[in-house]
């Protein structure tokens, strides 16, 4: 019987597998609606990225409602743009931004990071090398770019500035890719198998940003990162929600393995084919805003198995990528663990 982590770098590489591939990801928003259940079930699925989280998730408390009882926080992130939050678990909106006035750009402070070494680095390894020697496949990173320049500016501003290829932007630009640069290094050093990366090119028909500004912007300095990762004997991983077809073959090019999509903007078929024609991994993840929140059970079996015989898991090159999300009704998410299940018997 081969490991988790063999059934992945298997499915990475287009191989057949015993049973399709599967991460799992219960999420604080899935124990604050569902409770402890909700963590049993996940944890009956036994994940291939390693075991359930089984440490106390930070959760609201009365501090977090207004006087109506509506959840609203403000809080200030480490790159110093205020967020409001109104319904927990879900990302919140900017409503302060640092660099709103590029004049500002010269005194703006990037998050501290320093390289990764002695203890600190050996408790973030003995992390990683404990997973490994049970069996799992790990990846580690968040890495972006276009994600923090619609934070740090207004989104509308953020635009112009990539249609424009402001010189300011372009500075800021410069900046945020040694920033990852050191980011990346400092994963490679830790020793996981995958180094995740992602932004969010596309809305739900079309791309936000246009190909060309893609590939004269973001194209090479994804390239340079990811030859990093490649060079040092690691897997590159995408996330990117939102339509994103006139940028496969790019994604491919950069050299990444694995693209984690939101798979209802796509013809399933049209698009589970495109894939494997690149050779480009695809987590499948049920669709969240209608399918997960408003379906019905046996519309989710339905379409799960519908995702089954698209991408034909078990010959690789896609995998189970379960997430739960907040609205989600537990027999929803019962129905969804069940047809994984049954399709990984």
């Amino acid at each position: 019987m081969i490991t988790s982590r063999e059934r992945v770098e298997r499915m990475l590489d287009f191989l057949p597998v015993d049973k399709p591939a599967l991460y799992c990801d219960i999420s604080a928003v899935g124990i604050y609606e569902h409770g402890e259940k909700l963590r049993d079930l996940i944890r009956s699925l036994n994940s291939d990225f390693g075991p359930v989280y089984e440490g106390e998730f930070q959760l609201p408390g009365p501090v977090d409602f207004d006087s109506e009882g509506h959840y609203s926080v403000i809080k200030k992130d480490w790159w110093g743009v205020t967020w409001k939050y109104r319904i927990f678990g879900i990302a919140g909106h900017p409503i302060a931004w640092p660099l709103d006035d590029w004049s500002k750009l010269d005194d703006f402070p990037f998050p501290e990071q320093h390289k990764w070494s002695g203890p600190e680095l050996v408790e973030k390894r003995g992390a990683i090398d404990k997973l490994r020697n049970q069996g799992y496949f790990t990846n580690r990173g968040w890495i972006a770019y276009f994600q923090h320049a619609y934070e740090v500016r207004k989104y509308e501003d953020a635009l112009m500035d990539i249609a424009t290829r402001d010189k300011d932007f372009m500075r800021y630009t410069a900046r945020m890719h040694e920033f990852n640069r050191l980011s990346v290094e400092n994963l490679l050093l830790e020793g996981a198998d995958a180094i995740q990366f992602a932004d969010d090119f596309g809305t739900q028909d079309a791309l936000i940003i246009s190909p060309e500004s893609f590939r004269e912007i973001y194209k090479p300095l994804y390239k340079e990162l990811v030859d990093m990762v490649k060079k040092a004997g690691k897997r590159a991983f995408f996330h990117n929600c939102g339509y994103a077809w006139p940028l496969l073959e790019d994604y491919k090019e950069i050299g990444f393995d694995q693209i984690w999509p939101q798979l209802n903007v796509y013809d399933l078929k049209e698009f589970a084919k495109r894939c494997r024609d690149l050779h480009l991994a695809v987590a499948i993840h049920p669709e969240r805003s209608a399918l997960m929140t408003f379906g019905k059970p046996d519309e989710i079996k339905k379409r799960i198995y519908e995702y089954h015989e698209a991408f034909r898991p078990q010959d690789g090159g896609s995998y189970y990528y379960l997430e739960i999300d907040n609205g989600f009704p537990y027999e929803n998410i019962v129905a969804m663990a069940e047809a994984v299940q049954e399709l990984r018997t």
